[in-house]
């Protein structure tokens, strides 16, 4: 099995965080298709022309750089419901329709050649080899506490309890997907 490093030089120059890296081997095919990603480098937004998506290239916490076209400062972890909030008086790229993504709309960026990790760095450099929120409750548990997050070191969902913390990474709808 061979195994390649990736380096987020495709979009970035500049160095984004301590992951700027991914593990990643050709003896997986690619599932992301980055050819359909759109990088708006004055706003720090990437546009999924396939799903109809845009995307915050920061983390929570972090701010777009547009002169270095790189994120700065620090992931902040919060809880669900404090997420949920925190996207409804989000503003980025002069938009203020950001949300919290679904458990499949995440799970799209999964990229499953990469681990830790695993999504495109080219893409999403700053991205943490943590868990992120999203907007999907489980069913069928018998408690209302728990939500699916995706965990990027590997790129799998997990359920976590609303009151734990996790990153968030924002998106907005901008047309029906192709």
């Amino acid at each position: 099995m061979k195994f390649t490093l990736l380096t987020a030089t495709t979009l970035f120059v500049s160095s984004f965080s301590l992951n700027t890296y991914a593990f990643c081997t050709d003896s997986v095919a690619p599932t992301v298709d980055t050819s359909n990603y759109i990088l708006d480098s004055q706003n720090g937004v990437i546009t999924d022309a396939k799903n109809g998506l845009m995307w915050s290239v920061c983390n929570h916490g972090e701010n777009w750089i547009a002169s270095d076209s790189r994120c700065d400062g620090s992931a902040e972890s919060v809880t669900w419901q404090s997420a949920l909030q925190s996207s409804t008086t989000t503003s980025l790229a002069g938009y203020d329709d950001w949300r919290v993504p679904n458990i499949k709309e995440l799970m799209s960026l999964i990229e499953r050649q990469c681990a830790e990790p695993a999504i495109p760095i080219s893409l999403f450099a700053s991205t943490e080899n943590e868990a992120y929120w999203t907007s999907t409750p489980v069913y069928n548990t018998g408690t209302t506490n728990l939500v699916w997050a995706v965990h990027f070191k590997e790129g799998t969902n997990i359920q976590r309890d609303k009151s734990s913390a996790a990153l968030i990474r924002f998106v907005r709808k901008v047309s029906n997907a192709n």
